[in-house]
C-alpha cells in the first residue's frame, strides 16, 4: 500500500548501507570472501582490482532486466532500487579508509551480522539487493527448484571458487560469515518474540483449561481428537505462551493430571490478541 512506500524505501536504503559497510569494513578489509553476486565482486576485486560498486551494478543489471520480464511486480522494482542504492553505498564507503582486524573470525562474524541485517531489512520491505535473489525466484517459479536448494547451489559454487583461488581458510571463514548472515535474516523474518505452542491431551482437559485461563490469563483452543490406540474421544488443548510462562503452564498441568500427554514446540512469531499487534503502525 502507498502509505508504506516511504517505510519500504527507508528500510531498503538503510539495508543497502548496512550491506556495503559489512562488506567494505569487515570482508574486503580482511581479504575475506562472500556468497552470491557480492562474492563474485570480491573475487574480481582481489584478482583485478575491479571497483566493487561498479561491478555490482553491471552484474545485476541483466539479472534485473530478466527478472522484470519473467517475474515483474513490485519485487523487481524494489530490487532495482535496492541494487542501485547498494552500488551507491559501495561507492561512498569505498572512500572510507579501513584496516584489517587481528581476528579474522570476528571479522567474518560481524560482517555476516551486518550483511544479514541489511538483507533482512530489504526482505522486510518486499525487495532485495538483487543478485542471486532474482535467480532463485526465477528457478523456483519456472523450474520448481526449491528456494533453499537453489541458494545452496549458488552460494556453494561461489564459495568453492573463492576457496580454490585463495585457499581453504578463506572458504571456511566465508562459510562462517554466510552462516551468521543467514541466522540474522531468519531472526528478522521470523521475529524476535519467539513463543511456545503447548499441546495438552488429557481426560481432565476442561479443568486444565479453566485453570490456565484463570491463573495464567492465557486462552486455549479446544480440538476434538480421537486416540489412535484406544479409540477414545478426547479434548486436545492448544495454548500459545511466551517462553517465560512454560514452567507455570507445566505446573498447572501436573497439579491436575500427572498422566496427561504434553508436547511443546517452538513458534517463531505470534500475531494477534495477547501478543504482537497484527496491525502495522
Amino acid at each position: 500500500m502507498k502509505k508504506y512506500l516511504f517505510r519500504d524505501i527507508l528500510l531498503i536504503t538503510i539495508g543497502a548501507f548496512l550491506i556495503a559497510f559489512g562488506i567494505h569494513y569487515f570482508y574486503r578489509a580482511n581479504s575475506l570472501g562472500s556468497s552470491g553476486i557480492t562474492g563474485i565482486c570480491l573475487i574480481l576485486f582481489y584478482l583485478f582490482k575491479f571497483d566493487i560498486g561498479t561491478t555490482y551494478a553491471l552484474l545485476n543489471i541483466p539479472l534485473i532486466i530478466i527478472g522484470y520480464k519473467l517475474i515483474g511486480g513490485k519485487f523487481i522494482l524494489k530490487t532495482f532500487y535496492g541494487t542501485v542504492m547498494t552500488s551507491v553505498a559501495f561507492e561512498i564507503l569505498s572512500r572510507v579508509p579501513t584496516a584489517p582486524l587481528q581476528d579474522k573470525l570476528m571479522a567474518c562474524i560481524f560482517g555476516g551480522i551486518l550483511v544479514g541485517l541489511g538483507l533482512g531489512s530489504m526482505f522486510a520491505a518486499g525487495g532485495s539487493s538483487g543478485g542471486t535473489d532474482i535467480l532463485v525466484k526465477i528457478l523456483n517459479k519456472y523450474f520448481e527448484i526449491p528456494v533453499g536448494k537453489a541458494f545452496f547451489i549458488m552460494d556453494f559454487t561461489v564459495l568453492s571458487i573463492s576457496g580454490f583461488l585463495f585457499g581453504k581458510e578463506i572458504f571456511m571463514y566465508t562459510l562462517v560469515g554466510v552462516f551468521s548472515c543467514t541466522k540474522v535474516i531468519d531472526m528478522i523474518q521470523d521475529g524476535f518474540d519467539s513463543s511456545k505452542a503447548i499441546t495438552i491431551i488429557s481426560d481432565k482437559s476442561l479443568i486444565i483449561k479453566d485453570i490456565i485461563m484463570k491463573e495464567a490469563k492465557r486462552g486455549t483452543t479446544i480440538i476434538k481428537a480421537q486416540g489412535g490406540f484406544e479409540g477414545k474421544e478426547k479434548n486436545m488443548l492448544s495454548c500459545i505462551v511466551n517462553r517465560y510462562e512454560v514452567t507455570a503452564i507445566k505446573r498447572i498441568i501436573r497439579s491436575v493430571d500427572e498422566d496427561a500427554f504434553v508436547y511443546i514446540t517452538d513458534v517463531a512469531e505470534v500475531l494477534g490478541k495477547g501478543f504482537k499487534d497484527l496491525k502495522i503502525k
